[in-house]
């Protein structure tokens, strides 16, 4: 009797979960499918995405020209997870991705992972007006139409709804996986929304990022090598109008070399004239955001601008924290700092990204293993910044969106 009463409320949850599906999506065709990662059809998949993304018209928008580059790369299809011979992995089956507002690229590259891992997806993408996003999404479109990807286009789906919670209550308690983009309370409200006993949550939430510049390092040859930094700098910085997380807003300067500092920041005001739209707009949030730092922070000094380009804040001896300093558009707070081992102070639990000119990597490995740090998922040299990856914010993604299966 147990037996049966049991097998009547998974055929009840088979239901719910098709109802709720249709409801979504409105597809009597769609369902959950499970494969290996990184097969086949799902890297032929972005293959195709990116070439037909570069049929669009996207020179005027450097997130997307990016994410073509980012979709050829080899090194993101590499599955470095060796498993025994003993072992199989197959995806968790139906991952709810929930993205930034703030940010329009951010989706696809959720999206893409979750691909990427052998799952079903449903993702819901940025509800404001993005052009990048319209061109992800008709992209996608286009791709979804090849006859070869047809399991796919039943298995995955983009909704944009602002705010209505009954829709997310109830893709949540499908979910075998949910990944949360976005602030800390969004991310607290949204944890808050039951997900299945077996479904797993990863969280990205709010980080801050920061640049170390190693004034001492430079050649003799340092006209040339700040040409490059500052370049490296700017798609760091400017790429996502310094609203990613993993954008620098702090520039730590370890030495005194006040001229080779000043010609950096001329340097990096020559490229930005030339790659960077600066409209009435930016150009407003920009100055505003300005002036609201230094009334409320009493821990900055003076400032310089170089026209609406770039703006420069200098902190003073009191500064402790950064956690929540945040630039806009051009924005840079920064400070001089003797050598490596007086960041400690600045870094935090919410320290996501560290950007790096002259540093030695057995020094930095040293400093992360000697002062018993809590925070920094990641540091990379100055222009690799913004290259979102599997291992992002301390996860392994496509190892945590999959599951092993041990056979004896």
């Amino acid at each position: 009797m147990e037996e049966l009463k049991s097998l009547k409320l998974e055929v009840v949850a088979m239901l719910d979960k098709k109802k709720i599906l249709y409801e979504i999506t409105k597809n009597k065709n769609f369902n959950i499918n499970v494969s290996e990662p990184y097969n086949e059809i799902s890297i032929q998949f972005i293959k195709d995405f990116s070439n037909q993304l570069r049929k669009q018209e996207i020179l005027k928008y450097p997130d997307l020209i990016y994410l073509t580059f980012w979709c050829a790369n080899k090194k993101i299809f590499e599955n470095k997870n060796f498993l025994s011979e003993n072992q199989i992995k197959v995806g968790r089956g139906l991952i709810f991705h929930i993205c930034p507002s703030n940010v329009p690229t951010n989706f696809i590259y959720s999206f893409f992972f979750g691909l990427l891992s052998g799952n079903s997806n449903i993702v819901k993408i940025p509800s404001k007006v993005f052009p990048e996003k319209d061109i992800i999404i008709n992209t996608i479109n286009k791709i979804f139409k090849k006859k070869k990807y047809l399991t796919l286009k039943n298995s995955n789906f983009f909704l944009n709804y602002d705010k209505k919670i009954e829709k997310t209550k109830k893709i949540s308690s499908i979910c075998d996986a949910r990944v949360i983009w976005g602030g800390d309370n969004t991310i607290n409200e949204i944890r808050k929304i039951w997900i299945p006993e077996r479904a797993i949550e990863l969280t990205f939430s709010d980080r801050y990022s920061f640049s170390v510049i190693n004034l001492n390092k430079f050649t003799k040859n340092k006209f040339d090598e700040i040409k490059v930094l500052a370049k490296k700098f700017f798609y760091d910085s400017y790429m996502m109008n310094q609203a990613a997380c993993n954008s620098p807003h702090f520039i730590f300067w370890i030495g005194k070399n006040t001229t080779t500092k000043n010609l950096f920041w001329e340097e990096l005001n020559n490229v930005v004239k030339k790659k960077f739209i600066l409209d009435e707009k930016i150009a407003i949030d920009k100055y505003t955001h300005l002036i609201k730092s230094m009334i409320d922070q009493k821990n900055f000094d003076n400032f310089k601008m170089f026209q609406n380009n770039i703006y420069i804040i200098d902190s003073n001896k009191y500064l402790n924290n950064i956690e929540d300093i945040r630039g806009k558009n051009g924005i840079f707070y920064q400070k001089n700092i003797n050598n490596i081992q007086e960041l400690k102070k600045y870094i935090s639990k919410k320290c996501q990204t560290v950007t790096y000119f002259g540093l030695e990597k057995d020094d930095i490995k040293s400093f992360i293993l000697n002062n018993n740090l809590f925070g920094v998922d990641r540091i990379v040299p100055i222009g690799k910044g913004l290259e979102i990856g599997p291992i992002w914010d301390g996860y392994d993604i496509i190892k945590s969106l999959s599951r092993i299966i041990s056979i004896e």
